[in-house]
């Protein structure tokens, strides 16, 4: 029985990995609405969100740390969001989540079709409190019923689906490598059990391409190796063609660099887009390392910035 449960299970790995080469396109276009660095009339924040446009679909991903951070920036940047009818969200945290109710309801204000579907990954509702005085954490839990409240469709992804042809969210990430790249200060209620909260529903989103995969992350708790190594297991086994969004190495080791180096060195990148929590030092020490870097495929994102494929990265003028 075992080993017909393991022939099944590459069966079903075989038959994801067939869909993921079947629907690809070659029409895609990412825009970061919310990061650390503003370039112009725009405004930087600590948080995350990246505007997706592909396979004529709209999909946000992550909605930024202040209520209204990614409203203002997209009409700066003259951006519809009204076009949006899915919202995917990496994790808990508030500077990734902060702008999703108000985004909700100014898009819906200017057309009633708009958002209709939010993506997470399984674990985020679930209990939290901080370790250091026991105080609950019921954010989420309350986005959740006001969500409800307006008819919005909440997806809760266990493992890797494709929302739209050639757009997929990775669900919770397996965390194979030892990465730890979330803090220490908050549990988690999980199993029956409070652990310590390492994110477990943290996810990105991937556009599939015939030149392999474009993946974004919000923070990589889950790991940025974790999560390019199952993209390539279970969505689409080929070099990683754009990596966008926060990798969460702003305070990492030496160590932990060299390793994180190695790996991306061995998985293929070929361009880079980071921002966020990712840090300076990590983004330029990657370019000047890996041999499929350079100033003009590996730049700091800033909002504004884009990846388009087929003509590759478009930074604003203090992001080179």
């Amino acid at each position: 029985m075992k080993y017909i449960i393991l022939a099944l299970s590459f069966c079903l790995i075989d038959s994801v990995l067939a869909q993921a080469n079947e629907n690809q396109t070659t029409e895609a276009k990412v825009t970061v609405l919310s990061t650390n660095l503003s370039d112009g009339n725009t405004i930087g924040e600590w948080g995350f969100s990246a505007f997706v446009e592909a396979s004529s679909h709209c999909v946000l991903f992550d909605t930024g740390r202040f209520p209204d951070t990614v409203i203002k920036n997209a009409e700066s940047l003259s951006v519809d969001l009204t076009c949006v009818t899915d919202i995917v969200i990496s994790h808990n945290h508030f500077d990734h989540t902060s702008g999703l109710l108000p985004l909700i309801a100014n898009l819906r204000a200017r057309d009633p079709n708009a958002v209709h579907t939010v993506h997470v990954g399984r674990g985020i509702f679930a209990e939290r409190r901080r370790k250091d005085s026991q105080e609950k954490v019921t954010r989420m839990i309350e986005i959740k019923q006001e969500l409800e409240a307006l008819n919005i469709e909440i997806v809760v992804h266990d493992k890797s689906a494709e929302i739209y042809p050639s757009i997929w969210v990775t669900g919770p990430i397996t965390r194979k490598h030892p990465e730890m790249n979330y803090g220490r200060s908050f549990a988690v209620h999980l199993n029956n059990t409070w652990v310590n909260d390492n994110i477990p529903e943290s996810q990105g989103l991937v556009i599939v391409t015939p030149e392999g995969p474009i993946v974004i992350l919000g923070c990589g708790h889950s790991g940025v190796i974790n999560m390019l190594e199952q993209v390539q297991d279970t969505i689409q086994d080929q070099s990683i063609h754009a990596l966008m969004g926060g990798m969460h190495l702003f305070q990492a080791s030496e160590e932990t660099l060299d390793w994180t180096e190695s790996k991306l060195r061995l998985i293929g990148l070929q361009n880079l887009m980071a921002g966020h929590c990712t840090g300076l030092e990590p983004l330029y020490r990657f370019r000047r390392n890996l041999a499929t870097l350079s100033r003009e495929n590996a730049v700091v994102g800033a909002v504004g910035s884009s990846f388009v494929y087929g003509t590759g990265i478009k930074a604003g003028r203090i992001a080179r």
